[in-house]
C-alpha cells in the first residue's frame, strides 16, 4: 500500500475553493486529496460541461484544468469560462507533447501550467501563486488596499514582482519550446536537460533568431566576460556541440544552430538545409 505524503505545507488562503477538472478519475482524486490536506476547499469535475456548470453556479477561486479531455477540451472550457468567471484563476494541466497548447491557453488568460506529472511542492506553489495574484487583482479595485500598497512601496519596504509577459517567457522555434521561467526546454515533444550555460546560450540565441551573433557578444551577454572573438569561440565550441546533440535532428548537419564563418553563429527560425 502506498504511504500517503506527510504534508507540512499550509495555505495562506484557507478559504480558497479549488476546482479540479480532469476526465481521469485517478488524477482528480490525487489532486483533490493533495489540496484538502493543504487546507483548501475542493470540487471535482469529470468533463468540461460539468466544469462550466460548477463555475457558473459557485464561487471558484482556482480551476485546475486538463487540456485533453473527451468532448469539450480544456481550451474550449477556458474560452467559455473567462467571460462568466473573470476573477477565477485557471491553471492548465498538460503533458510535454502538448506544451504548445498550454502556451496558447496562457495567452488566452490562463495563469500558468502544470506538467503531468508534477512534484507536489510545485503544484502547491503554483496554486498559491495564482491565489496571491488573484488577491492582488482584487485589491486593485479596493482604494484602501491600493493606498496601503502605495505607502509600502514608497517606504521601500517591499518590491513587487512584475510577472514576465508571455512573449518574454516562452521562446519558440520549429520543434523547440523554451520556458525561461521554469528553465524548461522541450524538443519535438520531449524534455531535454541542459546545463545552465547551455540554457543561457540557447535562450540568448532564441531571443535573436535569424540574426548573426558574434561569439564575443554571446559570452559577454551570458557570462559578462569581455573576450576577443577567438577566445570566445574557443569557450563556446564545446557548449554549442552539446546543444546541437540535444536539439538538432542531424547534429552533423545543423539546421538550427549554424556557423557563419568569420562572424559567429546564427539561430535559424526556419529549419532548412545547412549552409555550405
Amino acid at each position: 500500500m502506498t504511504k500517503k505524503p506527510n504534508f507540512t505545507t499550509t495555505t495562506a488562503f484557507p478559504d480558497a475553493h479549488i476546482l479540479v477538472v480532469d476526465d481521469e478519475r485517478t488524477m482528480r482524486r490525487s489532486l483533490t486529496e493533495i489540496f484538502e490536506r493543504v487546507g483548501y476547499r475542493t470540487s471535482a469535475a469529470a468533463s468540461g460541461q460539468k466544469a462550466l456548470q460548477y463555475i457558473s453556479e459557485r464561487d471558484i477561486d482556482v480551476v485546475i484544468l486538463d487540456l485533453k479531455m473527451a468532448g469539450m477540451d480544456g481550451t474550449d472550457v477556458l474560452r467559455t469560462a473567462r467571460p462568466i468567471a473573470p476573477d477565477t484563476m485557471f491553471i492548465i494541466l498538460t503533458a510535454y507533447g502538448t506544451l504548445d497548447s498550454a502556451i496558447i491557453g496562457i495567452r488566452h488568460g490562463a495563469f500558468d501550467y502544470l506538467l503531468k506529472p508534477s512534484p507536489m511542492k510545485e503544484i502547491i506553489h503554483t496554486v498559491e501563486s495564482s491565489l496571491a495574484e488573484r488577491q492582488r487583482r482584487m485589491d486593485q479595485n479596493n482604494p484602501i488596499a491600493l493606498l496601503e500598497q502605495a505607502l509600502i512601496d514608497l517606504k521601500g519596504e517591499t518590491q513587487r514582482e512584475t510577472r514576465t509577459s508571455t512573449t518574454e517567457r516562452f521562446l519558440q522555434a520549429p520543434g523547440i519550446t523554451l520556458d525561461t521561467s521554469r528553465h524548461l526546454v522541450v524538443v519535438r515533444g520531449d524534455p531535454v536537460e541542459l546545463t545552465p550555460t547551455e540554457f543561457d546560450i540557447l535562450t540568448y540565441m532564441m531571443r535573436h533568431q535569424n540574426q548573426v551573433i558574434s561569439c564575443r557578444e554571446i559570452v559577454a551577454q551570458i557570462r559578462g566576460h569581455d573576450l576577443d572573438e577567438r577566445d570566445a569561440r574557443t569557450l563556446l565550441r564545446s557548449h554549442i556541440h552539446r546543444l546541437r546533440q540535444k536539439t538538432e535532428l542531424n547534429p552533423s548537419e545543423p539546421a538550427l544552430i549554424k556557423v557563419v564563418r568569420g562572424r559567429g553563429y546564427l539561430f535559424a527560425a526556419q529549419e532548412s538545409p545547412s549552409a555550405p
